[in-house]
């Protein structure tokens, strides 16, 4: 499903800031600078500048800058407008902070900013110099050049590979999401252990050519199946795969379904993939975030109808996506198969998923982690409104368990 972070200010707006135009009013030298806070209940980070340009952004989701008009302006009250994405912010001004509101297309959000900028740690982003191997690569699949980084661990011969597949939504070769790189730490750990992998950006992202939108789950499979050729042809004799949300469907289905079987991996690694039907899953995660944000009962069936139509709107992929049913393929996999999934995902939920999987293909070694959300966090509820604020990427535990299994291999 597509990951359902949606801020506010859209990461996938790849738009540069225009300089502040003259019908606003000019911000005054007191308010020059940045101001910034987190929106309640979104759990992003946002922050406006004010000076000869004035735009917003997100630190949370990269530098992407958005041109702001002031509307109103006292010594007590602000209004200012984002034109590009429909948004406004209004707020009482203090001292050294402003209390307001975000609203961006009839939702209204608590926004409160403080002078300076809102910083997020990410301590687990791997930084150089590293005791391996890094290679930029590409290869082809079909009529478009996907580009990526083969890792490879220091005096190991012929080592075993794992080929990475993201989940739903635009993604780059480390899986970026409000600043955390699961990929890139993954990727990491496992060339520090023996491990080589090879991590691309999805096409049409980043330095992959090709037209993202146009694409569907099968689609993405081809891409990645064409990853698996190309590691068999640099003549790795074990190539694995490991997918995450989207991405562990998709290595469902190159392992079981015979329309990828000229290009079988030999394992795969499935992190929170779906089991189940996308509409089944997309219903089940709609309920359960609704629910634990405090919607009434009354209003849950109706929100999950409007995304379910939502979804169907997204074509190619949303149609492919709701009526997509990985079952079969996982019934018929041959090769070994670790399925992970956090106890506290709302997104893939594991009863409906994990579960599955153990009835589907019982030879599967599947593993429920009590406190994790979807990207493998510890959390408190598993809300994606979290994922921001948490410092970690991605679990240290699961980490070692996937090496371990995979050398087991």
């Amino acid at each position: 499903m597509k990951k359902n972070i949606c801020l506010v200010m859209i990461c996938l707006l790849a738009v540069s800031c225009n300089p502040f135009q003259k019908k606003g009013i000019e911000a005054p030298q007191w308010l020059e600078g940045d101001w910034s806070g987190v929106i309640e209940g979104v759990g992003l980070a946002f922050s406006i500048h004010f000076g000869e340009e004035c735009y917003a952004t997100s630190p949370d989701q990269g530098d992407i800058k958005l041109n702001v008009k002031i509307k109103s302006l006292t010594d007590k009250k602000i209004k200012v407008r984002v034109p590009l994405v429909m948004a406004s912010y209004e707020g009482t001004i203090h001292e050294d902070s402003i209390e307001g509101q975000f609203s961006q297309m009839g939702k209204k959000f608590p926004l409160n900013l403080q002078r300076g900028w809102v910083e997020r740690k990410r301590p687990q982003n791997p930084q150089p110099p590293f005791p391996y191997q890094t290679k930029e690569v590409v290869f082809e699949s079909g009529d478009h050049t996907l580009a990526g980084t083969l890792s490879l661990p220091d005096g190991i011969e012929n080592p075993p590979v794992v080929l990475f597949v993201s989940g739903s939504g635009p993604q780059n070769r480390d899986e970026e999401l409000l600043g955390h790189k699961p990929f890139a730490v993954i990727a990491d750990a496992l060339a520090r252990e023996g491990i080589a992998s090879l991590r691309y950006d999805d096409r049409g992202i980043a330095e992959s050519t090709g037209d993202f939108s146009a694409a569907t789950t099968a689609d993405l499979a081809d891409d990645a199946a064409a990853g698996i050729h190309y590691l068999y042809e640099l003549g790795f004799n074990k190539v694995g795969v490991v997918g995450h949300s989207e991405g562990g469907t998709i290595a469902f289905l190159l392992a079981g379904d015979p329309l990828w079987a000229n290009n079988r991996p030999d394992f795969i690694v499935s992190l929170a993939g779906m089991a189940e039907r996308g509409d089944s899953t997309l219903v089940h995660q709609s309920r359960l975030q609704l629910q634990l944000t405090g919607v009434p009962k009354a209003a849950i069936g109706l929100m999950v109808k409007s995304t379910l139509k939502k979804t169907k709107k997204v074509k190619p992929w949303g149609p492919y996506f709701l009526n997509l049913d990985p079952s079969t393929a996982i019934a018929a996999i041959q090769c070994p198969v670790l399925a992970l999934n956090g106890g506290k995902d709302t997104q893939v939920i594991p009863e409906y998923n994990l579960e599955l999987i153990r009835q589907l293909l019982p030879a599967a070694d599947t593993r429920l982690y009590p406190d994790l959300n979807h990207l493998f966090q510890h959390c408190d509820t598993g809300l994606p409104t979290q994922y921001a604020t948490i410092e970690e990427t991605f679990a240290p535990e699961v980490l070692a368990d996937i090496i371990a299994w995979i050398q087991a291999r």
